[in-house]
């Protein structure tokens, strides 16, 4: 894994910027759903800020990444299932500026802020920033992603004085719409003005299917194996335990369950890396249960799952064998072995 990591001067201008909204706390009259809009200056791509510490218990600011990253957070918001809540925000593209106790910072933030010859006195007053990735564990900024933090949390400190004079500047119109700070060049300087944005849901992920031969090997088994009588549950999910190798960013291992129905007992627990990415990992889930069902020459009569991407991924086979997919809200044997498969890892 090639980092680049921000230079010097890079940490310092952050640095600078953060403590800047520190001082100007605008977690005293913004909430983390008061989100606007600030544009990369080098890439054009939007984040969307949002400021967290109404409730005193953690104080940062997120700029979740383009349409993904701001859909993902109203998401999150709507989530009512604190397993999917935890899974949900690990998958929402973003990056972080946070405060914490100085014994909870990771020893390579401590060094960092003694290089840059900066001190920090009290709880919650120590900053540090992290970048999101989905399927990734929190990991440290390269300098691309300083540089846009940079700029976000100076627009922070703009429009959250602004916004403590008039709330309504954060509403400018229907919900898709959003006030957005633009930046502009003048005579080789950076300025910025105000805009308003209309942005609309993403387009769904649309995933293209990588079958390798091992996979068309097991579509053709199952071709030739007699179709049983059984349902099976099927789910995706991610662990709670991030993982490390070597010159890879940590990661979160996903974890492909399938349960049978009738009875509710575990019949597969595959683990699967999000890499290179999560949608990479996606396109190998069909051949992952093809491959699953051609060893145990099951070929079952119907398989449920409870989210609209599983339907998404295992439509594949549904077009391929006589399979009734179906995509349930309730499946209780399914829920309940994940539950049951996590609490084993803690």
């Amino acid at each position: 894994m090639i980092e680049k990591s921000p230079r010097i001067e890079e940490w310092k201008k952050l640095f600078k910027a953060i403590i800047k909204v520190k001082d100007i706390a605008p977690w005293k009259w913004m909430y983390e759903d008061d989100l606007f809009a600030v544009q990369n200056p080098e890439t054009d791509e939007m984040g969307f800020v949002s400021v967290m510490g109404s409730i005193g218990e953690h104080y940062a600011i997120s700029v979740y990444l383009g349409e993904r990253g701001l859909y993902g957070f109203w998401d999150l918001q709507e989530s009512a299932s604190d397993i999917l809540c935890n899974q949900m925000f690990f998958e929402i593209p973003q990056l972080q500026a946070f405060f914490e106790d100085r014994n909870f910072l990771h020893p390579k933030d401590r060094e960092l802020i003694k290089r840059l010859g900066l001190k920090f006195r009290g709880r919650q007053s120590w900053p540090a920033f992290r970048s999101y990735r989905p399927g990734f564990f929190p990991w440290f900024l390269e300098s691309d992603e300083a540089r846009f933090l940079q700029y976000a949390l100076e627009q922070t400190a703009d429009v959250s004085l602004r916004f403590k004079k008039d709330s309504s500047l954060l509403s400018p119109g229907n919900d898709e719409h959003y006030f957005a700070r633009i930046p502009f060049k003048k005579d080789d300087k950076l300025f910025w003005k105000d805009s308003t944005l209309k942005i609309s849901p993403p387009e769904p992920h649309r995933i293209e299917f990588s079958i390798p031969l091992s996979g068309m090997h097991a579509i053709d088994a199952l071709k030739r194996t007699v179709p049983s009588k059984v349902t099976l549950e099927i789910d995706l999910f991610m662990s709670k335990n991030p993982v490390k190798e070597k010159d890879i960013r940590p990661f979160y291992p996903y974890i492909l369950l399938m349960v049978e129905a009738h009875s509710g007992m575990v019949v597969c627990v595959k683990l699967l890396p999000p890499l290179p990415t999560l949608e990479e990992m996606w396109r190998t889930v069909p051949a992952k249960v093809a491959e699953w069902l051609a060893e145990n020459q099951l070929l079952p009569k119907k398989i449920l799952v409870n989210s609209e991407l599983m339907y998404k991924l295992l439509s594949y086979l549904n077009e391929e064998f006589d399979i009734s997919l179906k995509q349930s809200e309730s499946l209780p044997n399914l829920d309940d072995a994940r539950a049951s498969l996590l609490e084993s890892i803690e």
